[in-house]
């Protein structure tokens, strides 16, 4: 894969030719589109993404979103859902766009500069059937019906940013990122969904939806502390924020060294996210961080440094929507600069190690 940044996708933008400028400017080094929850608060991660399902309500006293799965609404639109899924049409796809101001643009720029990849997102249907609640304030996961409706309108939107990029460059490999926050909570004991073959049953369904229609499937989750599940479901990248997860790597029963052999990829989450320490940082001080992960790594699983570092992506930027737009940028450019650190200096060839 010849690609060394990634962007989770969000910007603090609020002016959207800005966001078009400032997207062009790293296209070449990170093609994605951005969410712009300062510009809209539908374009949050989790509302962006729900607009698909049909009987979403808000509960303005409790703060949150559920679905009424009585509502005539629900009845009678849900089928749609089902259908669409077992008869996909480019009409059909329209309907599974993303609720972004920006994907246009997205597209647009995408024809212009004729990308090898271009990165799109979605909210994973662990992470939502854990924070929606249906309308006796049971969460959604623990109802099957509806569990299946959303993992289908998840599968369906993913085909969708596939298809719409690929209508505008037949040539590009869209990287879809399926944003599963909520993914480590969902086999704690008290959760109803907390079997491993349920949860990689929904998983292996986004995955494969996104394969045969020519992406790859990356994941992150905040809360992931078994990447196995990730590995099992056919992710082919693994998004890491060191400075909380790396532990998760120092597992014996993951099986690393098979999963970089054939081709997956770990995407190193670097760039702090606090406006501080992004301030007061530079390349270098990131760069001795990664290095310090790489060899922890190579010494717990017993496998080439080499190996590591070239089946290893930067994310380029960070999901903070609370910087400043200055900030924001600097994330971009030591994101890039750490990427090109990497590449210049620090790959060991595997018969020297």
């Amino acid at each position: 894969m010849d690609i060394s940044c990634l962007h989770l996708g969000i910007l603090p933008h609020k002016n959207v030719n800005a966001v078009v400028d400032i997207v062009s400017k790293y296209f070449s080094d990170i093609p994605f589109w951005a969410q712009l929850p300062s510009y809209s608060p539908v374009e949050g991660q989790f509302l962006q993404f729900l607009s698909q399902i049909p009987g979403i309500k808000h509960d303005l006293l409790k703060r949150k979103y559920y679905i009424d799965t009585k509502s005539y609404v629900f009845q009678t639109r849900s089928p749609g859902i089902l259908k669409d899924f077992d008869d996909v049409t480019i009409e059909k796809l329209k309907k599974y766009r993303p609720n972004s101001v920006f994907f246009d643009y997205f597209l647009r720029i995408i024809e212009e500069y004729k990308p090898k990849y271009a990165k799109g997102q979605i909210t994973g249907p662990i992470t939502s059937g854990l924070l929606l609640s249906d309308e006796t304030g049971m969460p959604v996961i623990e109802n099957h019906k509806v569990m299946d409706l959303i993992v289908k309108s998840c599968c369906l939107q993913c085909i969708s940013q596939i298809c719409e990029m690929k209508t505008i460059y037949p040539a590009v490999t869209p990287i879809i990122f399926v944003d599963e926050s909520e993914l480590g909570k969902a086999y704690e004991p008290e959760n109803a969904c907390r079997s491993e073959k349920a949860i990689l049953t929904i998983l292996k369904k986004v995955t494969k939806s996104i394969k045969e229609n020519g992406g790859i499937p990356a994941i992150i989750s905040k809360s992931c502390t078994d990447w196995n599940y990730a590995i099992k479901s056919g992710f082919e990248i693994i998004t890491i924020s060191p400075e909380t997860q790396f532990v998760t790597l120092l597992n014996k029963e993951l099986k690393l060294n098979n999963f970089l052999n054939s081709g997956g990829k770990l995407c190193w989450n670097m760039v702090p996210g606090n406006a501080e320490q992004l301030k007061n940082i530079d390349v270098q001080v990131l760069f001795n961080l990664y290095t310090e992960y790489i060899t922890r790594l190579k010494n717990f699983h017993k496998i080439h440094r080499s190996l590591i570092i070239s089946n290893s992506l930067i994310m380029a930027g960070n999901n903070s929507a609370v910087l400043n737009d200055t900030l924001s940028e600097k994330a971009i450019t030591l994101g890039i600069a750490l990427a090109d650190k990497i590449q210049q200096e620090s790959i060991t060839p595997i018969e020297e190690e």
